[in-house]
């Protein structure tokens, strides 16, 4: 992994390496009403899980050969607001390889037709942070 490749080189002995990335679990689309949230549906990452397993082998080699040692690791979530339908399009136009089925539109129109402006479009997206420490004297 190129990165991981530049941190060795310009990291010092002891210097820490943070990891932030997203998990492999798919990004999850809520509908906040007024009166409730619901679970609407979900976005498929699942073309970018190779990429995820790429990474989790190169640290993992790395601490394999003492290069580092993990000293903290969680998992925490990232959430996007949107007001609208045409907001989330806009988000869709945004994905690279994941995809996002047309059956959440259509979800969340039935879903709102009677509440044009109180609703709110969450989507929620699981991370990792973990931070590293570069052995060596």
């Amino acid at each position: 992994m190129h990165a991981l490749s530049e941190v060795r080189r310009v990291l010092k002995p002891g210097g820490r390496l943070i990891d932030l990335r997203p998990t492999m679990r798919n990004r999850t689309i809520e509908l906040e009403l007024p009166t409730a949230r619901l679970h609407i549906g979900e976005i498929d990452s699942s073309s970018t899980f190779p990429d995820h397993v790429a990474a989790n082998a190169a640290l993992d080699a790395a601490m394999t050969a003492g290069e580092f040692s993990l000293k903290h690791m969680t998992n925490f979530y990232y959430m996007s607001d949107l007001d609208s339908l045409a907001d989330l399009r806009d988000f869709k136009a945004g994905l690279r390889r994941s995809v996002l089925p047309e059956s959440i539109f259509e979800r969340i129109e039935a879903l709102t037709t009677d509440e044009p402006a109180g609703y709110l479009i969450r989507i929620r997206r699981e991370m990792l942070i973990a931070r590293y420490r570069k052995s060596g004297a």
